[in-house]
């Protein structure tokens, strides 16, 4: 198990801006993490130059960066919403072009997972409406996927800004999801964040899960809110987490998704926050060990 992170872990700043993933991965390996899961939620935001014209030459420049500092792109997160079913039809189709664009990044950039949050219909009909609905959505995706050899892995979700459990907020139902898909580079992403503020029920999750799980998105947060802290800054019980990925025999990384935690740090200590996320890391990775030895 490799310590890995989300690009988006140093991304936030004290002013509220954003700063692009190309000038700040340098650092992110200098200091360290060299196993990063390409944050392509930057196009969300209107200046993204993965929007532009230019998308190319970004895309050029992570290339160059992933030689230059030996790094492994490991997984990578797609643009999202929470409401893709009552969307307008032109809001809705840029988001799908955004998706797809993120997709074939991955299929050049050699990543092999891109994960990719689901949609909820809240109408009469439920789960079994976004059951359907989303195999009928991202299964284009999926297609898309194949043809440039990655894979997507679908999130579970919380309650959104909705207040109401999205579709995938109970394992049972991503599990469903996935098998209804039935396809080998179709997989499952666990959020422990995401999990903890649905009955914190995380060894019963990743037990039901199993083999299907393929990435993590590891963050802490005290039950109310997701508040993407670093893990043992929340409650999580992560000693019984990395046994439990352990007994079911995961093979993937730990990877982070903190970018909360740092948000109002100054520049000057991010560096020291980076070596402690590393300490904490490596320290789950033993605890992992430790029980696919014990």
């Amino acid at each position: 198990m490799r310590v890995a992170t989300s690009t988006n872990i140093i991304s936030y700043n004290r002013g509220g801006n954003r700063i692009p993933m190309v000038e700040f991965i340098p650092f992110l390996a200098t200091s360290g993490f060299t196993v990063l899961d390409l944050n392509f939620c930057e196009m969300m935001n209107p200046w993204s130059e993965l929007l532009g014209s230019g998308w190319r030459d970004y895309v050029r420049q992570l290339a160059e960066l992933k030689g230059k500092y030996a790094l492994v792109y490991n997984q990578s997160h797609a643009p999202y919403t929470h409401d893709r079913f009552v969307m307008d039809s032109a809001v809705g189709a840029e988001l799908d072009s955004q998706i797809e664009r993120t997709i074939h990044i991955a299929g050049e950039l050699g990543i092999p997972w891109v994960v990719l949050h689901a949609a909820t219909d809240f109408t009469a009909g439920g789960e079994t409406c976004s059951l359907q609905r989303n195999l009928d959505w991202i299964g284009r995706f999926v297609e898309t996927a194949t043809q440039v050899g990655t894979g997507i892995a679908l999130e579970n979700l919380d309650f959104g800004k909705t207040g109401r459990p999205e579709f995938t907020s109970r394992i049972s139902d991503l599990v469903r999801l996935v098998d209804a898909f039935d396809r080998p580079n179709v997989a499952a992403c666990y959020d422990f964040g995401h999990a903890h503020l649905t009955g914190a029920y995380h060894k019963e999750n990743l037990k039901a899960l199993g083999d299907r799980l393929a990435c993590l998105h590891v963050a802490d947060n005290h039950g109310l809110n997701d508040e993407h802290l670093l893990p043992f800054y929340g409650t999580v019980p992560w000693e019984l987490c990395m046994e439990t990925l352990a007994d079911i025999g995961y093979q993937g990384d730990l990877t982070y998704e903190v970018m909360f935690f740092t948000q109002y740090l100054p520049e000057g200590l991010k560096g020291s926050f980076l070596r402690h996320a590393q300490d904490v890391g490596n320290y789950l990775v033993e605890l992992f060990d430790s029980a696919n030895s014990g």
